[in-house]
């Protein structure tokens, strides 16, 4: 069955991890265009002027195929990829990481930036409210006035709004639907109309 759901954060979110005297400050950005990259990079380096390094993630789309993650100049593999690891743990998408480090004297090596990086992003992860959002298609509908009735029950108590409508010879409307409902629902329609409903 084609996925039609996925899970992202629903509003920005920060979160703060301190750990051998260094400070990781993790933000969190509802991110669905790449285009908007420099913009949100610009605010966090603006917010964060004096840390050292801003290394982010992020993954965007379905299918697992938009990503980027960078260090920012910290040890190669021990800032990014660890802030895209969590993305993954809870499963997210069109979401951006940042996480602004101040170095506290301590050197952590390697290992422990790596380990202070993951979960500076999955506390900022733990503490986001998570939503899941559905993938929809939109269907147009015609059909006679003596079906509206009927149509029109079965929409509102499938809690399916319509985005337009207009009422001239016949009632057409415009509405979306989750994209694994849709022959569930063409079908319903066809019935309680006797098949004269037109669905495109």
């Amino acid at each position: 069955m084609e996925k039609d759901s996925f899970k992202t954060i629903k509003s920005f979110c920060l979160f703060e991890l301190k750990t051998q005297k260094s400070c990781f400050i993790a933000q969190a950005f509802p991110f669905v265009n790449p285009e908007e990259f420099s913009n949100i990079h610009s605010a966090v380096k603006k917010k964060y002027f004096d840390s050292a390094h801003n290394p982010f993630a992020y993954r965007v789309g379905l299918g697992n195929v938009q990503f980027r993650f960078n260090d920012d100049g910290e040890p190669s593999g021990s800032a990014g990829k660890p802030i895209l690891d969590a993305i993954d743990k809870y499963d997210l998408t069109d979401i951006i990481i940042f996480v602004s480090r101040y170095f506290g004297g301590v050197k952590l090596g390697v290992g422990g930036l790596k380990r202070a990086f993951f979960d500076t992003a999955e506390g900022c992860l733990q503490n986001a409210k998570i939503i899941t959002k559905y993938i929809k298609k939109k269907i147009n509908l015609e059909f006679e006035y003596f079906y509206m009735g009927s149509i029109m029950n079965f929409l509102e108590n499938n809690g399916i709004t319509s985005i337009k409508s207009s009422f001239d010879t016949n009632v057409k409307i415009e509405c979306e639907i989750r994209i694994s409902k849709i022959e569930d629902f063409k079908k319903k329609l066809t019935e309680l109309s006797n098949g004269k409903i037109k669905i495109d």
